[in-house]
């Protein structure tokens, strides 16, 4: 969903009419590499090497009111450190304000705020855990503060068509979440390789996410750019949504990378 992506000109996350939901997707998905669970602490099981994407089936009400216009929706981007309930109190000053001001007055309730922020806290814990036990950062998120790890995370607010070409990630694996609006769209491994080669067009292989779905999906890695074919990770797209007037909010965790998110 962001400049991570193999195609030049993607602008990468929708659905269409003959797109099938991830609910839908459980009983028709077939193979090894796919995963949907009901635990969080189940994503782990993105560490499996025939595992491509881990899904878990989850909901959060916070963001999901459709009377809030784009421009008021929260956002926020940032290292965050991977510590408990450090992470839901940084983000939970981006989101919320103790009191009303009015140029900057709340949308969400603080119930709201709470919610999302916890949310948010749980999922930085597991993806950096995640990722120490895969050797991509360094760290001990129950170690001392000179080891607490520190990941990438972003709530971004989006009125357009993002990455809307088929493509994979080019990263070791990445968390996103829609907590509002039309979600990503993937392909079951079987069909990346025809997929990447239409990647324009819609394809009759799409699966869809659920609203607040918990994706955890393996990308290409650093595999050769030149290389578009034959290689693993999830190939995905955006909502096509730009002439919809409709607005999403995707949470996306990264693994945080030089020239991307720091200097």
């Amino acid at each position: 969903e962001q400049s991570a992506c193999i195609s030049d000109d993607c602008g990468c996350d929708h659905s269409h009419d003959d797109t099938i939901s991830s609910r839908s997707a459980r009983t028709k998905v077939t193979g090894r590499e796919i995963a949907f669970v009901s635990e969080l602490p189940d994503l782990v099981k993105i560490m499996d090497n025939d595992i491509q994407l881990v899904v878990l089936d989850n909901f959060i009400k916070a963001l999901n009111d459709p009377s809030i216009p784009p421009e008021r929706l929260p956002s926020f981007e940032g290292m965050v450190p991977a510590l408990p309930e450090l992470v839901a109190e940084v983000i939970k000053k981006h989101i919320f304000l103790p009191y009303d001001i009015r140029s900057r007055p709340n949308v969400l309730t603080e119930a709201e705020a709470d919610e999302l922020a916890d949310h948010v806290d749980k999922l930085v814990q597991l993806f950096a855990d995640v990722a120490i036990q895969s050797g991509f950062i360094d760290g001990n998120i129950h170690g001392n503060v000179d080891e607490i790890p520190f990941v990438h995370a972003k709530l971004q607010v989006m009125t357009n068509d993002g990455c809307r070409f088929w493509h994979q990630d080019s990263v070791p694996f990445r968390l996103v979440s829609t907590l509002r609006g039309s979600c990503t769209e993937w392909v079951p491994p079987e069909f990346s390789r025809a997929t990447l080669k239409r990647r324009q067009h819609d394809s009759k292989h799409a699966r869809s996410m659920n609203l607040s779905d918990v994706a955890l999906f393996k990308g290409r890695g650093d595999a050769d750019a030149e290389s578009i074919y034959g290689q693993p990770g999830i190939v995905h797209r955006s909502p096509r949504i730009e002439e919809s007037g409709e607005s999403r909010v995707i949470l996306i965790i990264d693994i945080p990378q030089e020239g991307w998110h720091f200097d």
